[in-house]
């Protein structure tokens, strides 16, 4: 079978297009057509198949993934991981349903529930106080709520997080598929799980009814791309049927080429990849092994026990905290991208986050390293020990897709204590939810986002453009 690349070369060859897109593969037109691909940029003409109703090359991609990803059946996202949330939530649940969702969820995961008309149940997880991170969601806490909600339609937990932070798979998926729930996981952020002994096994393998993954994240893919892999025939069918409600019914030829590349790449060299990948991270941790003041946790499984409350690490995602030093996260960061031309992923009040990828090289990540260690020796101490934050515990006055479509009002912050909010307010970085539509402002949520702003963080609302204000249901 040719790679859907390389058909796309040949798609033009001596035809006139009377079809979609209006530049007609001319890529002299302008540059940035030529520099893009338009050359290869198709619609679904003969021999392409159709990504709806896939009967040809498509089918056939598609089942190539499966077998390099070991799952059952496998679909093509060009909507990113979003769309493959949105669809498996709703191919299991019916308006009404009752839902578990790990706390901890991607935005997309609350935009599920809200669409579908569902009654959500949380499941908070930890907290790491040594890295004052979002730590592992435990099979207890499952279990919990399980006996809350027994009649529930699907679990939904997110594995590995965005930090690189695991949760014990096979533990929860068992106890949630024994009462009858299927598992839906979000490992957007780990694509790569499981495809080579140098990073544990992902859901694929523990046996999850939907796995959603983003191959751009960590893969050598174009960002937006993305991978649904379902465990049963039936469900699969679902699926299909609900991505075509949610993904693009125009989809890029572009994108579907360079999901089809990577499967390629990963089954054609993977082996040798994954092996100069493992270079790259020990030539990183050789560096940063010495740091007096800064410490890693992405590599550190040579470094000792896991951190409380953590059941596993993916060692490709590079923690640096700042908590140990004089230094804060954005302080750390803005000297790696002044002084050294390093951007990385993203800056906590305590940290940094540096995302490796299958893209990184010796030299890339010896060039993080060496940064480390020529900052960390600049450095002293803290003075005292910055408190962690847990995430507060929120309580529904109202259904959430009730509560987002009702009059609201904007009201300063400190003034909303006691107020049912009308927006998901989440602090950026990492991006969770603290408070959703429906829920009630307590103080103890008041105090966290007045910290995490204070520290640096975003504070995103869906409807308040300014972060001193909160939007709140008039009637409530």
């Amino acid at each position: 079978m040719k790679a859907l690349f390389d058909l796309l070369a040949a798609a033009g060859s001596g035809r006139t297009p009377m079809h979609m897109p209006g530049h007609k593969r001319n890529t002299a037109l302008a540059a940035y057509l030529k520099s893009l691909g338009a050359d290869r940029d198709i619609t679904e003409i003969p021999g392409f198949d159709n990504l709806h109703a896939p009967r040809g090359i498509l089918k056939e991609a598609m089942a190539k993934a499966a077998g390099v990803f070991q799952a059952e059946h496998t679909f093509f996202l060009v909507n990113g991981s979003t769309v493959g949330m949105l669809a498996a939530v709703r191919a299991l649940t019916r308006p009404g349903d009752g839902i578990l969702l790990a706390r901890n969820s991607h935005l997309c995961a609350y935009n599920a529930v809200s669409l579908n008309g569902l009654d959500p149940e949380y499941i908070y997880p930890g907290l790491s106080q040594e890295w004052q991170i979002t730590a592992s969601l435990s099979p207890r806490a499952v279990e919990e709520a399980i006996l809350k909600r027994p009649f529930a339609r699907a679990l939904v937990i997110t594995s590995p997080t965005y930090e690189g932070v695991l949760s014990d798979l096979p533990g929860i998926i068992r106890l949630a598929q024994g009462h009858g729930i299927p598992v839906i996981v979000d490992e957007a952020h780990g694509a790569h799980l499981g495809l080579n002994p140098l990073f544990p096994d992902g859901a694929v393998k523990a046996g999850a009814d939907i796995v959603i993954q983003s191959l751009h994240k960590t893969l050598p893919s174009l960002t937006q791309t993305a991978l649904a892999h379902v465990r049963d025939a039936s469900l699969a069918r679902e699926m299909q049927r609900q991505l075509g409600v949610f993904e693009t019914t125009s989809p890029s030829y572009l994108l579907m080429a360079s999901i089809d590349g990577c499967v390629g790449l990963i089954r054609e060299r993977g082996e040798e990849l994954f092996a100069h990948w493992g270079e790259a991270l020990a030539a990183f941790d050789r560096l940063a092994g010495g740091l007096k003041h800064l410490q890693v946790m992405g590599y550190g499984r040579h470094h000792g026990t896991l951190p409380q409350n953590i059941w596993g690490l993916d060692p490709g995602k590079l923690l640096i905290s700042t908590l140990p030093s004089s230094m804060t996260g954005p302080g750390l960061a803005r000297c790696l991208r002044e002084e050294w031309r390093i951007e990385p992923e993203m800056a906590l009040p305590q940290g940094v986050l540096a995302m490796t990828g299958m893209g990184d090289s010796v030299d890339t990540l010896s060039r993080l390293g060496k940064a480390l260690r020529e900052i960390d020796q600049r450095l002293g101490p803290r003075e005292g020990k910055k408190a962690p934050r847990a995430m507060p515990t929120a309580q529904r006055a109202v259904p959430m897709h009730q509560a987002e479509r009702a009059p609201f009002r904007l009201a300063a912050m400190e003034t909303t204590s006691g107020c049912v909010c009308a927006e998901q307010l989440t602090v950026y970085p990492p991006g969770v939810p603290i408070l959703v539509p429906g829920e009630v402002i307590s103080p103890e949520a008041i105090d966290y986002l007045r910290a995490a702003r204070a520290d640096g963080a975003a504070l995103l609302g869906t409807r308040s453009q300014d972060e001193g204000f909160t939007a709140i249901l008039q009637d409530a």
